[in-house]
């Protein structure tokens, strides 16, 4: 009797016990999935992204071509092409640092990358286009010659330079005008630049000199230019004075340059590059 009771009293194994009551119990659950690292914020909840790098570029011009660059009584470089130079490099927020050069060294800097945009009052001529990428045209002058005034005769034709001695500024497209269209017809001096060309025609050593228009007339204007006037009729010869002055780039650096010709879109639509000009120049020039 005693043993009987010892049996009834021991437990019985849970399985068992589940089985004879029926039990609806399920199986455990099995673990949940971890969930996926989250990668480390870069920037403190409610902090501004970082801002995207800012754009650099060297942007070379000549320095010795007035109005449009030249140097200030600091050394520094000023004049048109200057000026409109910050105000695209503001507008395209690009941070900008302007040099000067020797007209020789400005595409050969361009290409071997010392400096990143040419703002030197450089034509567009095919010849360039196969080496540069040009912006969008920001300036359109003609040229001009100039001669004493016991010669020069607005209305004169340039056949009366026939046996004269024409100055003009070295590796430019008047040199390459009077190359081609009066290479006969007279003798070419060409200069390292403009000025050293309207010294020597100040001196009497020339009998004309040929150049950019704007250019000229301030010079007109000034106690060294009083020798002289402008002779004959404006030159607008596209063959090599092209489609007229734009921002040169190299050609694989399109971002720069998509970003110079959307400000300079701009300034020519709200009338700033007019505005800039006319501190310079009392005819337009776009």
């Amino acid at each position: 009797m005693t043993a009987l009771v010892v049996a009834l009293a021991a437990p019985w194994p849970p399985a068992a016990m589940a089985q004879q009551q029926g039990s609806t119990t399920q199986p455990p659950a099995p673990p949940p999935r971890p969930k996926p690292a989250t990668p480390p914020q870069k920037t403190k909840p409610g902090q501004k992204p970082p801002p995207a790098p800012t754009l650099k570029a060297t942007v070379v011009t000549e320095g010795k071509f007035p109005p449009f660059n030249m140097l200030d009584a600091q050394g520094r470089p000023a004049g048109f092409e200057v000026d409109l130079a910050n105000e695209l490099c503001k507008r395209a927020k690009i941070e900008c640092r302007i040099v000067t050069a020797p007209w020789n060294d400005i595409l050969p800097g361009l290409l071997d990358k010392r400096y990143d945009a040419i703002m030197a009052s450089m034509d567009m001529t095919q010849e360039r286009r196969r080496q540069v990428g040009f912006s969008k045209r920001y300036m359109l002058v003609p040229g001009a010659f100039v001669a004493p005034k016991s010669a020069a005769t607005p209305d004169g034709a340039p056949v009366l330079l026939r046996g004269k001695t024409v100055g003009v500024q070295r590796g430019t497209v008047y040199s390459d005008y009077l190359e081609r269209t009066f290479r006969k017809a007279v003798r070419v001096k060409a200069f390292p630049t403009l000025e050293d060309a309207r010294k020597e025609l100040a001196a009497g050593k020339l009998d004309a000199v040929l150049g950019d228009k704007v250019t000229l007339w301030s010079w007109l204007r000034s106690a060294d230019g009083a020798c002289c006037d402008f002779f004959g009729q404006d030159v607008k010869d596209t063959r090599s004075l092209g489609d007229g002055v734009g921002i040169g780039f190299r050609k694989d650096d399109a971002k720069l340059r998509d970003a110079f010709n959307r400000a300079l879109a701009e300034v020519v639509a709200d009338g700033t590059l007019k505005r800039i000009a006319e501190k310079y120049v009392p005819f337009p020039i776009y």
